[in-house]
């Protein structure tokens, strides 16, 4: 069973209240996913900027089939360049109200992948104040955090929530696992075939993108 930090529930639970109502805590506007829409695009802001960054992803039954693990092939393609990488995931039961799991999982450096566009895009929408140049490539990043929802719907102004019911599973992670250096909300819609980074908070940005860089 998923333990999580005791800190994490009164963090969370105002995040959750967040999501639900309030414009941009987690993701960008958009129009609700259910199932069988298209790919979501990404929306800018008022300042023109991304208020996230929306990747493809592909979930894989082979890795995805053994201990509960969800696997997923991503990629970020544009300006003719394509970043590639994995994403395991391992959720805990649903609990509490409102109801909250652990999640623990890994991103996975994949050969190939060109990830100078969505690192730039990534600096931008976290507000990261430095591109990471020369990271160090590292096979897999660990994290853990919290699932705050699922079965969501994402409305125009960038919240989520559960009426009506929609596709998505929101989720807040930290990095690195068993720590607190940095969080980031990381959406996953395996139906419309989406992932999404949304800023937690602006003094994560530049931890949160050198620490991804090692790795998309």
């Amino acid at each position: 069973m998923w333990m999580f930090r005791n800190t994490w529930l009164a963090v969370a639970a105002g995040a959750l209240v967040c999501l639900g109502g309030c414009g941009g805590s987690s993701s960008s506007p958009g129009k609700a996913a259910q199932s069988g829409l298209q790919t979501e695009l990404n929306i800018p802001a008022n300042d023109g900027e991304p208020l996230s960054v929306v990747f493809e992803i592909k979930r894989s039954d082979i890795l995805a089939s053994t201990s509960g693990v969800e696997y997923y092939d991503c990629r970020y393609q544009t300006h003719e360049r394509i970043a590639k990488f994995g994403l395991e995931i391992r959720k805990g039961p649903m609990k509490g109200k409102p109801a909250m799991a652990g999640v623990g999982g890994k991103f996975l450096a994949i050969a190939g992948s060109q990830d100078s566009v969505l690192l730039q895009d990534l600096t931008k929408s976290l507000e990261a104040k430095r591109i990471p140049t020369n990271s160090i490539r590292i096979p897999e990043l660990p994290f853990d955090g919290m699932v705050l929802g699922e079965a969501e719907s994402r409305n125009f102004h960038g919240g989520y929530s559960e009426n009506p019911k929609g596709d998505w599973t929101t989720m807040k992670i930290f990095l690195p696992k068993g720590g607190d250096n940095g969080e980031v909300y990381l959406n996953l819609n395996p139906v419309a075939g989406q992932g999404e980074f949304s800023i937690k908070d602006s003094d994560y940005g530049d931890y949160i993108v050198a620490e991804l860089a090692k790795v998309l």
